[in-house]
């Protein structure tokens, strides 16, 4: 048996009479809202239901009133409860104006039925109804008027009946006229009566919301709580976190330090020794060494100076990029000086080699705005590998070309790099399997690497057709308002 469609039919009978609640995802919305929402719910729950039960009691007792012809009171009482139920259904309306729509009802049916049944039937439902629900959604200064007003209506009705300007007609029983004593006795009940449970439904919805207001300030305050303790803790792990790296760094550092103290006291043997012994050999046997002898240890000790100079402009630059980033002092410098510059310092900074060739192609007048101390000491490592690990008879070439970009091409016919280890050689302290006896630390391109990125610029390497490396430097073209902004 399919129960589907009796499952889906409880489904909206619960829905219509059980309305559902309004969620609240933030914790930040104001208390009075919420409280007003609640009673929304509630005021159309009881809506709903007092249509549903007034109408099913009016149809109860029609049939008594319709033999008595009394269409008029059938048609106002189940009016009223079509009105009470569509009221339920009008929720785009303000909840006050809601709750007053349908206190009014009610207040208009105990008028109705205190005229037309007398006082010994259910106006008391009506008006004890109308006071009671003043009070509950709308306060405790509404239920205290509506209370003044029902016993005013009633006193005033009352009086009426007693003294027979209004006459009971639709009663099924023998209605009493009533006297100043009746009156004043029904009176008292009634006010008393509903005063008192005015009285607890205040007291019970202000101990409801005070309650709840303390809830929701505790919640609040531990979501306060929560976020802070959450806040602390990821302050805490980012301070552990920034700890562990800067741990880390100091520890690669020290262990840098360590490898070249180790490698530079290893290093800076062989060139000490070329010194000493050429200086010792000048210093003893000057009168007797030709003078092609004496330019040749000359130039020995001229090739260590510029080795450990070399080596120890390594290491400090390494050093450096290790320990701080490297921030480049940008200034401006004509094409044309710019390689003038560099052709002088170049050829000093690498002792003058006889085999090292450099020419330059682009406009000398456009002006370039670039660091000249870093880009020099790219171009330094890059010739110091290039003639180091090239033949003397060998030229080794830096073509200077200027055009969408700075462009600086190294190329030497030397020993190369095996294909396997291309994307190595950028590592601090690697040197090729193919250097044999040539000194070194394996700085020069680890420090090229360290020094370009600063300045935006790229470097690759290819094989030379004619044997050795080709290395291209590229270096963005800054414009001078560029450089301003």
């Amino acid at each position: 048996m399919n129960f589907a469609p009796i499952q889906a039919a409880w489904q909206a009978v619960k829905d219509y009479f059980l309305p559902s609640r309004v969620e609240y995802k933030s914790l930040d919305t104001d208390l009075n809202i919420l409280l007003v929402q609640g009673r929304d719910r509630i005021l159309t729950i009881m809506l709903r239901l007092i249509s549903l039960i007034g109408s099913i009691s009016i149809l109860a007792i029609m049939e008594d009133l319709l033999q008595r012809g009394r269409w008029d009171l059938v048609f106002t009482y189940l009016v009223g409860m079509l009105a009470i139920g569509i009221v339920s259904y009008l929720r785009q309306i303000s909840y006050t104006g809601r709750a007053l729509t349908f206190l009014s009802i009610l207040y208009a049916l105990g008028v109705i039925d205190l005229s037309f049944f007398g006082i010994a039937e259910d106006w008391r439902i009506y008006f004890s109804g109308f006071s009671i629900l003043a009070a509950l959604f709308l306060g405790w200064r509404a239920g205290l008027f509506a209370l003044l007003l029902s016993l005013l209506t009633f006193v005033t009705l009352a009086w009426q009946i007693s003294i027979g300007r209004i006459v009971i007609t639709a009663s099924a029983m023998q209605s009493p006229i009533p006297t100043v004593e009746n009156i004043i006795t029904m009176s008292l009940v009634f006010a008393v009566g509903n005063a008192i449970i005015i009285a607890a439904i205040i007291t019970l919805l202000q101990e409801f919301e005070n309650a709840t207001k303390k809830e929701r300030q505790a919640v609040l305050q531990l979501g306060q709580k929560t976020a802070e303790l959450e806040n602390s803790l990821n302050r805490e792990q980012q301070l552990a976190s920034e700890l562990a790296y800067t741990l880390q760094r100091e520890e690669e550092l020290n262990k840098l330090r360590s490898k070249m103290i180790t490698t530079i006291s290893h290093e800076f043997r062989t060139p000490l020794t070329v010194i000493n012994n050429s200086t010792s050999l000048l210093d003893k046997y000057y009168d007797r060494l030709s003078d092609s002898k004496r330019e040749e240890q000359y130039h020995r000790i001229r090739q260590s100076i510029f080795y450990l100079t070399d080596l120890l402009q390594g290491v400090s630059l390494v050093e450096s990029t290790q320990s701080r980033a490297v921030r480049p002092r940008q200034e401006m410098i004509q094409f044309g000086q710019l390689c003038q510059k560099l052709t002088t310092e170049l050829k000093q900074e690498t002792a003058d080699p006889p085999n090292l060739k450099i020419d330059v192609n682009g406009d000398e007048a456009t002006p370039l705005i670039l660091d000249y101390y870093l880009l020099k000491q790219v171009i330094v490592n890059l010739l110091t590998n290039a003639l180091k690990y090239s033949p003397s008879h060998l030229p080794v070439h830096l073509h200077i070309a200027l055009g969408t970009k700075l462009t600086l091409t190294i190329t030497d016919q030397g020993i190369g790099i095996p294909e396997s280890e291309k994307e190595k050689v950028w590592e601090l302290f690697y040197r090729g399997s193919n250097v044999d006896v040539h000194s070194g630390l394996g700085l020069g391109l680890y420090v090229v690497k360290q020094l370009l990125e600063p300045m935006a610029g790229t470097i690759t390497l290819s094989d030379n057709p004619a044997g050795g490396t080709i290395f291209t430097v590229k270096l963005p073209i800054k414009q001078i308002a560029e450089s301003l902004a």
